[in-house]
């Protein structure tokens, strides 16, 4: 099934990197689907105090 999603390497302190893991798993997610849902918070909530982000 193709996606549209990006592929992104970043670097993260172990023990976020293993906080995370714990998270990803009591929600029953991955890692990589519990840190784009925390994306898309972030970004919604900056959109509420600065405005829409336009994207072109």
């Amino acid at each position: 099934m193709p996606t549209n999603k990006t592929p992104f390497t970043f670097n993260l302190e172990d023990e976020y990197l293993q906080k995370m893991k714990l998270i990803a798993k009591e929600e029953t997610r991955s890692l990589s689907n519990l840190l784009e849902h925390l994306c898309r918070l972030h970004i919604s909530q900056y959109e509420k105090k600065h405005g829409l982000i336009e994207i072109n």
